[in-house]
């Protein structure tokens, strides 16, 4: 409006130099007015018929923290006119921030292409994207702009896969030692060293209530005097078996940074657990979503190296391929680390409702306990048992 009003005014100044002082010199400056916003309209126009603008990234996969370059290219179909003055404007996901504005205004020459890199930095693991959000044009003069029809622009997308950390979160006796019930007990040492089964299917021996005949010497008296009555041990050690762990990450309908940070440390977070069981020698199943679920076993470091790579492409899924898995999987109750927070309670509530299991939440969440069987992971990938 302000290019508009300065427009017309000089219009007027125009006419008024043409009736007032001189009619010839003021014609003729009305003409180049007048010549100047129609050349301005043509080109704008044409603009509009003929640009063409697509997206490229340095690489399609980054670690976290690193810095990645995004060029976008427009290029202009019209031959020698340059193009009326370009503004793009970028988006990327909530796992990628620009470090220097999404932003920009150019004017292509005419037969070519023009190029403007945008710097990024990698924030959260999983699958991000950038992509060309709008595209308006101003003409010259600055009086009329157009926004072209973003269905142009929908083949201008990058994905941008972004690795989690394997954190190395030491060995956490509580959350290896879940059943700590059942751990037993030999009147022949002083401490046992044996773990029994429990959340994370590590082996041990099963127990039962004491009854009248049973040997003296099969009574854990540390377990029993956990639980206020007599324990025997059975003679039948339990049998390791693989844990299962299945990784929930539903969309959210916010889609804000903060959920973005909250699939980034449950996401971790379980690379956190397989890696202590690999440290104790154990074997797990882990389950996740991409393109359907699917089911890898990890025994050792490589398996889980393997799994950091296929985790750099996750992202929420939606709420109908939610429950299409066997979450009965192994010998062990499965745990389900997911990234639902206190905002998603009818997400929350669902899984509770299908899933049989333990259930691992982050600090971030603001979930409060719910059931007996929810561990709370913090940003440094301490767990701890929800009280």
């Amino acid at each position: 409006m302000k290019n508009l009003l300065g427009y017309m005014t000089c219009v007027l100044i125009a006419i008024l130099l043409s009736v007032y002082i001189n009619g010839s010199g003021g014609i003729l400056v009305l003409c180049l007015l007048l010549l100047a916003l129609g050349i301005s309209m043509v080109i704008l126009f044409m603009t509009k018929r003929r640009l063409a603008a697509g997206i490229k990234l340095s690489t399609d996969i980054a670690g976290k923290g690193e810095s990645v370059e995004a060029e976008i290219i427009l290029f202009n179909a019209v031959p020698f006119l340059p193009s009326c003055v370009i503004e793009v404007v970028a988006e990327c996901s909530q796992n990628i921030q620009s470090e220097a504005g999404l932003s920009f205004k150019t004017v292509v020459i005419g037969g070519r292409q023009e190029s403007v890199n945008l710097g990024l930095k990698t924030r959260f693991a999983g699958l991000g994207y950038v992509k060309i959000k709008s595209v308006l044009l101003h003409d010259y003069l600055g009086i009329a702009a157009l926004r072209l029809d973003p269905s142009r622009f929908e083949k201008a997308v990058r994905t941008l896969r972004i690795m989690p950390n394997i954190p190395d979160a030491g060995t956490q006796s509580e959350i290896l030692r879940a059943t700590s019930e059942n751990s037993s007990y030999d009147d022949n040492e002083s401490e046992s060293d044996e773990t029994a089964l429990g959340l994370t299917g590590v082996p041990g021996y099963d127990h039962r209530p004491y009854e009248v005949g049973d040997p003296l010497k099969r009574i854990n008296w540390k377990l029993s005097s956990k639980k206020d009555e007599l324990m025997v041990r059975l003679d039948e050690k339990v049998t390791a078996s693989s844990q299962a762990f299945f990784l929930d990450i539903p969309e959210c309908k916010s889609k804000d940074v903060m959920y973005a940070m909250n699939v980034d440390v449950i996401m971790e977070a379980s690379l956190a657990m397989l890696a202590m069981l690999i440290g104790q020698g154990y074997e797990s199943e882990y389950n996740y979503f991409l393109d359907g679920w699917k089911n890898v076993t990890i025994k050792q470091y490589d398996d889980l190296i393997e799994l950091q790579n296929e985790l750099s492409a996750i992202s929420p899924y939606p709420e109908d391929k939610r429950f299409e898995f066997s979450h009965e999987a192994g010998k062990t109750a499965p745990i389900c680390f997911t990234s639902c927070t206190s905002a998603m309670s009818g997400e929350f509530g669902s899984l509770l409702d299908e899933f049989s299991g333990s259930f691992v939440v982050t600090r971030l969440s603001g979930i409060e306990k719910i059931t007996e069987n929810m561990w709370q992971a913090d940003e440094s990938f301490e767990f701890r048992k929800m009280s």
